[in-house]
């Protein structure tokens, strides 16, 4: 059986439900890699333990550093040459980068005794600088996941060109990151598009479509952040307004932007329809899509180059039952086919998105395809069991080529 670590950033952690259903797929196919936590977490997760990193570690960094100095002077170089050829974008970046190499330089030679045959990075950030140096230090490979945050924010993470270089594979999850990393020069036999699984479908009884609605129950799930384009909604709703059709919006997630949205609210005078709901428990969320009729994403690219691919919401309302309305930037719409199974609108242009909104109020029976082919679409496309399949042929496969140093 492969030996294999999966480095986390932080795991579990709430806004990353679908790693945790892939990790525990992958066990349940038998690989039981060994999870790593570098910044918090659970020591056991669903009878899984996990490796949290005691960062007091850090504080052996004083004998670590002299010693892979000595032991391995050229690889040891070339990490820090890695930092000192390119400006660091960010802050943030910088202290992830320096989290990883650390957690790297202690941990290396017990990777190296443990015999992982190969080491996979969940996220081009924090966990694949880890990978990456371990690699240098003692020809254990890596592989890579590499996602939306990890390719577009603020033109991507310090060190990604060489990280991308030296992985074995890269995975992704959309068509769009998956254009990202052959424009950065990564080999086409080293991308891995692997969609993102759901665990359960919901098997939604389509008697509960009504042929008739009082009003329209509309949902949008995700972060308060610039990225997911909640501004453009609100003026999409607020033009439904307009056209005396009645709504309710349930927006669900928590973030930075909340007073700026709550006050937008106000200013459209949209208090008795938009409810800003907070965060929610997956389960919470997978009760509350099977209640909705529509699901709204007016995702955007924000300033700093940040973007969505495919959110997980997307599929996850798409297998509830929920008519999906989506933006046609980054990856969101490649969760489905356009105007069979979900829409692919521009949240620039309001109209377009009031006008289908109507459409589906006036007669909600004539859209009744488009729901269960999306639930269809789904199932087909988004099991955790094909994805977690997938990538574990990856990672045997990788395996099987040997290391190299």
């Amino acid at each position: 059986m492969e030996k294999v670590a999966f480095l986390y950033a932080t795991f579990p952690r709430s806004t990353e439900t679908f790693v945790q259903r892939e990790l525990k797929a992958l066990w349940a196919r038998g690989l039981e890699p060994q999870a790593f936590s570098l910044w918090g977490g659970q020591e056991e997760w669903h009878g899984i333990k996990i490796g949290l990193f005691n960062k007091f570690k850090l504080l052996s960094l004083v004998i670590w550093i002299p010693y892979w100095a000595f032991i391995r002077p050229r690889s040891f170089l070339k990490i820090l040459r890695y930092m000192w050829g390119k400006e660091c974008p960010s802050t943030q970046n910088f202290n992830e980068t320096l989290l990883g190499l650390g957690f790297a330089l202690v941990e290396a030679r017990d990777f190296e005794k443990k015999g992982y045959d190969l080491i996979h990075a969940v996220w081009a950030t924090m966990p694949a600088t880890a990978a990456l140096a371990i690699t240098r230090l003692t020809g254990i490979p890596f592989s890579m996941g590499a996602h939306a945050y990890d390719l577009f924010r603020k033109g991507g993470d310090w060190l990604l060109d060489e990280k991308l270089m030296s992985a074995r594979f890269v995975r992704t999850s959309s068509q769009s990151s998956a254009n990202r990393l052959r424009a950065r020069g990564v080999d086409e036999r080293r991308i891995r598009l692997i969609r993102r699984g759901l665990e359960t479908f919901s098997n939604r009884d389509t008697s509960t479509f009504a042929k008739q609605l009082p009003k329209l129950k509309l949902i949008a799930i995700g972060r308060l952040v610039p990225k997911k384009g909640y501004f453009y909604m609100l003026g999409i709703v607020f033009e439904l307004s307009k056209r005396n059709i009645p709504f309710t919006l349930q927006i669900v997630g928590e973030g930075k932007l909340r007073k700026q949205i709550s006050a937008e609210i106000k200013r459209f005078g949209l208090e008795q329809n938009v409810t800003l709901c907070g965060a929610r428990k997956e389960n919470e969320v997978r009760e509350l899509l099977l209640t909705q009729d529509v699901m709204l994403f007016t995702g955007i690219v924000d300033t700093q180059g940040d973007r969505d691919g495919i959110p997980n919401v997307v599929p996850e309302a798409m297998d509830a039952g929920c008519l999906v309305l989506s933006s046609v930037n980054a990856g969101a719409s490649e969760a489905f086919i356009d105007e069979v199974s979900g829409f692919s609108l521009d949240p620039v242009f309001p109209r377009k998105w009031v006008e289908k909104l109507q459409e589906f109020y006036q007669d909600p029976g004539s859209f009744e395809d488009v729901r269960l082919n999306a639930m269809k679409h789904v199932q087909q496309n988004f099991d955790i069991k094909k994805t977690a399949s997938r990538l574990h042929q990856s990672i045997q496969k990788t395996v099987q080529k040997g290391r190299f140093l």
